[in-house]
């Protein structure tokens, strides 16, 4: 009597932790599925740092290199050569 006593209480449990893990792993799911709905909180500093990084792409890509107007090498060169 009390081997099959102990057989029901083993069987029971195994069953009441398989339908927990089953529950869990639903619960899981649902809570995965739900965050990947939700917008992303960003903290202030993230957002600042974000914001200061565009405004330095926009300022290089509106950079222009300076031109310079340079000498003549060639009527430098000759003008070397001559003394």
């Amino acid at each position: 009597m009390s081997m099959t006593l102990f057989w029901v209480i083993i069987i029971c449990s195994a069953v009441a932790v398989v339908i927990g893990w089953i529950a869990y792993g639903i619960w899981q799911w649902r809570e995965n599925k739900l965050e990947k709905e939700r917008p992303k909180v960003r903290s202030e500093r993230y957002q600042q740092a974000t914001n200061s990084v565009a405004e330095y792409a926009k300022k290089l890509a509106e950079f222009k290199k300076p031109t310079y107007k340079r000498e003549d090498t060639s009527s430098s060169e000759t003008q070397n050569q001559k003394e």
